[in-house]
């Protein structure tokens, strides 16, 4: 994985640290058992497209992709606790925002809601954060 990847992924998931009052945190490839009664997080990070910005050798590059944080809560209470977190977490990664890590600037296009769902013994809620970033 290239260093601007290293520095993106950062950038977003230390950023979580800033979710008012934020539950535990399950990362991708590492192991997590989560605790039936008790909120946490799931976050995923997806590159999309790497891309020049202009013609010519050695161009800029944009890189664009999505954050994917999936808000877990128990099931069973409604969906208020997890509409909570997850208007927590979009406005943790509002959009314009800018985050950086190292030389790298993550720029937050836009954080948003999708549809709920459950996945017994909770319920799930995720949260979609598009980026992108220059190299």
């Amino acid at each position: 994985m290239a260093t601007i990847d290293k520095d993106i992924r950062a950038a977003l998931e230390s950023k979580l640290a800033d979710i008012p009052s934020v539950p535990s945190i399950a990362y991708e490839n590492v192991p997590f058992n989560p605790t039936t009664g008790q909120n946490y997080l799931e976050v995923t990070y997806i590159p999309i497209t790497r891309r020049p910005t202009v013609r010519g050798l050695n161009p800029q590059q944009r890189y664009d992709g999505i954050f994917t944080i999936n808000c877990y809560v128990p099931e069973g209470a409604g969906p208020a606790a997890a509409d909570t977190l997850a208007k927590n977490v979009m406005e943790t990664y509002e959009a314009t925002s800018k985050l950086t890590q190292g030389s790298t600037t993550v720029n937050i296009e836009f954080a948003e809601r999708r549809q709920g769902i459950v996945d017994s013994p909770f319920y799930l809620v995720p949260v979609v954060v598009t980026w992108y970033a220059y190299k």
